[in-house]
């Protein structure tokens, strides 16, 4: 590598000069269009780029009517933004060039070759590059960036010639959406299928390997524009984890939705841990966890994120979850109204007057319950019955959304009405969504687009107004916290201190003491005789437990009895797990005997804590016994817990109907069980450097009114295994 000019090595600098520059060079671009190089350069100059561009490249003088330049240094100003694409091996040397230059920023679209050792990969060389120049630089093996209504066009996806951008000021009705994607070809193709659903897109980021600019930073960039009503993002891994949280949270203040694909679902990056909550974590855990603190709406398919975008793009936000359907044709409402109950959504009785008020309406062989049957009729006047029906449609009370099915072949039927339409949205209260069961045409599509109305398949609606109601709550949930001052995480005077690997047993007792988790009475004693006193000062019946650093799981050892009634019982107990634990494991270290207090049945629970490499400590909540083992009903919520965080853990249980009592079991005491998973989300916040994972299992949950007791618990100090990827 060449010299480098002087320059600032200190904190990453502004995107500006790289999404929003003044003035663009292109490295290595070619007469050929044909070419990466020269399509890059053509691209560049068709998007209507106000500032000055110049072409690289010394076997050149003249390239498609520019004056070329044989190097970056020749280039008579110093540009904010390079576009780079030339060979691997020549990479360097350029970015080298661009330094001494006084360039700003660079994008490279070249890419390494595979199999190189880790360091000596072109974006290792690039990262330590963009450290030492302070230059900004995405890539490199990036597919490129557009920015639609600044006329930036810099990539050379062949993509653009054949779904060109909207021109500025198209679709006014309509909210921009952005993209940023970890894989060129996929954020090309949803730019591709957006485009024909009409969502207008502002803003397409490939990152490519992200050798210094990587996606959460361009997320953050893109909120703090605030062009844009969501944000689209595909991603294989955050790079920075870490930066996760501050830019969802101001994702999430700015009002800006994310929408994520995230893959790496799979549970083939599960790390072998000591705790049962641990074993519980997959790869994917922590993501789930984040995304849902943050409000980032996950999706799993390129439809459902496209619904959700072309939703928010139409600000087609509903405020519950009952749906009003009006159709042409009865079994059509039925199946969407099947379609929608499936989602989760309602489909309610209309209230008696509305009812009648829109039997008024409808023709005599429809039907004014819901779903609407408005029969075919409507549509030979030319439109003027149904505008009425949709118009009564906004005021029905107990409706929070309208779904109109409606066959759109013939454009006409949308486009006869525009002007009528456009006037209804503007005054609409709530979502109005259209589906047409045959292929809608083209025109009528871009006119429901004009006037900002929505068209979308029943599956797709079904699950976007279900997503986003689930927003809505969120965006309230968010608010309120933002309002809400956090009461600062101290660690207790009385905390013990901790060392690397299994507590012991009164280290545990101390620390979760210290956070207030409530624990059934006990004593530690060195032998048997001891025990018999212990039992007969903490109550009975007692349990007895083997107390050894060697041991995390006591009961696959032989060292529990439970139930003891009496002083005989407890010490022939004692002497039955002294001997059983010797035999099974001749070189643990026995320290005594746990004496506890035994606590009357109660709801089995399991709560745990494992740490994160990515993002911190994650607390779990799961239903105990077979529910945990065999249909892993766990969930997760990072660290640390408000009460609404740990009540939304709680509703979200596959069981969480058990709780509530079935069978003539009385409800469970729900906060109390809220307030357990506080403190145990606070004390590993506190301690997030020396806890790795903690096991109450299990926590025994009693009738409301009667709280509930972590009845054995498992604390691990120590770092956890680090991810090799992310």
């Amino acid at each position: 590598m060449m010299d480098l000019a002087t320059q600032s090595t200190g904190t990453a600098g502004s995107l500006e000069p790289l999404f929003s520059p003044r003035s663009v060079a292109v490295v290595g671009a070619s007469q050929d269009t044909k070419r990466i190089r020269g399509r890059l350069l053509r691209q560049l100059l068709d998007g209507g780029f106000a500032g000055p561009v110049y072409p690289v490249n010394p076997s050149s003088d003249l390239i498609q009517g520019l004056k070329a330049y044989p190097s970056v240094e020749a280039l008579p100003e110093a540009v904010d933004l390079a576009l780079i694409a030339v060979a691997a091996e020549q990479i360097m040397e350029v970015l080298a060039q661009c330094a001494r230059r006084g360039v700003r920023a660079a994008a490279i679209f070249t890419a390494g070759a595979n199999g190189v050792p880790l360091g000596q990969r072109l974006q290792d060389h690039v990262a330590a590059f963009a450290r030492q120049s302070g230059m900004r630089i995405l890539g490199p093996n990036a597919e490129g960036f557009i920015d639609t209504e600044g006329g930036l066009l810099a990539t050379f996806s062949p993509t653009l010639i054949h779904v060109p951008p909207l021109p500025v000021g198209a679709l006014p009705r309509r909210g921009r959406v952005s993209i940023v994607s970890q894989s060129g070809a996929m954020a090309f193709a949803l730019y591709s299928r957006a485009m024909k659903d009409h969502v207008p897109i502002r803003h397409l980021v490939s990152t490519g390997n992200e050798s210094d600019v990587e996606l959460l930073e361009v997320v953050d960039h893109l909120v703090a524009q605030a062009s844009s009503r969501v944000i689209l993002l595909f991603v294989e891994g955050f790079r920075d984890p870490h930066r996760f949280a501050a830019v969802a949270s101001r994702a999430a203040d700015a009002g800006v939705a994310l929408v994520v694909a995230k893959i790496g679902r799979s549970s083939a990056g599960q790390r072998a841990a000591v705790s049962h909550t641990a074993h519980l974590t997959g790869a994917d855990t922590a993501y789930d966890a984040a995304f849902e603190r943050y409000g980032v709406i996950r999706v799993d398919t390129p439809d459902e994120m496209l619904a959700i975008a072309a939703a928010i793009s139409a600000g087609a936000y509903p405020k519950g979850k009952r749906v009003a359907i009006v159709t042409t044709s009865g079994g059509a409402g039925g199946w969407a109204a099947d379609i929608c109950e499936q989602a989760g959504l309602e489909v309610p009785e209309f209230a008696p007057e509305f009812k009648r008020r829109l039997g008024e309406i409808v023709p005599d062989y429809g039907s004014a319950e819901n779903p609407v049957d408005v029969t075919a009729r409507v549509v030979e006047d030319g439109g003027r019955t149904l505008l009425g029906i949709l118009d009564l449609l906004d005021t029905a009370p107990g409706i929070d959304i309208g779904l109109v099915i409606m066959s759109l072949v013939a454009s006409e039927r949308i486009t006869g009405i525009e002007p009528e339409l456009a006037a209804l949205h503007t005054k609409l209260a709530r979502p109005l969504v259209f589906h047409s069961p045959g292929v809608a045409g083209a025109e009528a599509l871009t006119a429901l687009a004009r006037v900002g109305g929505l068209q979308l398949g029943l599956p797709e609606f079904a699950r976007a107004m279900r997503t986003l109601d689930e927003y809505r709550l969120f965006r309230d949930r968010w608010q309120q916290r933002r309002k809400t001052q956090a009461e600062p995480l101290v660690i207790p005077s009385n905390a013990p201190a901790l060392t690397a690997g299994v507590l012991d047993a009164k280290t545990t007792r101390a620390l979760l003491y210290a956070w207030k988790v409530p624990q059934p009475g006990e004593r530690i004693v060195s032998g048997v005789e001891g025990a018999v006193e212990a039992a007969e000062s903490v109550g009975w019946p007692v349990a007895i437990k083997i107390v050894s650093p060697d041991i995390a799981h006591k009961t696959e050892a032989g060292g529990v009895e439970l139930g003891l009634q009496n002083a005989q019982e407890v010490r022939a107990a004692s002497e039955r797990i002294l001997e059983r634990v010797r035999s099974r494991m001749p070189d643990a270290r026995i320290e005594g005997l746990q004496v506890q207090q035994m606590m009357p049945p109660g709801r089995e629970m399991v709560v745990g804590v494992v740490r994160d490499p990515d993002f911190g400590p994650m607390v779990m909540l799961g239903l105990g016994g077979i529910y945990i083992e065999v249909l892993r009903d766990a969930v997760f919520a990072l660290a640390p817990l408000t009460l609404d965080d740990a009540q939304g853990m709680i509703a979200r249980l596959k069981g969480r109907a058990i709780l509530d009592g079935v069978r003539g079991e009385p409800p469970a005491d729900i906060g109390a069980l809220a307030e357990l998973l506080v403190s145990v989300s606070r004390l590993a916040a506190a301690h997030a450097d020396d806890v790795a994972e903690i096991d109450l299992n299990p926590v025994l949950l009693y009738p409301a009114g009667r709280g509930a007791v972590a009845v054995d618990a498992l604390v691990v100090a120590g770092a956890p295994a680090a991810r090799e990827s992310h």
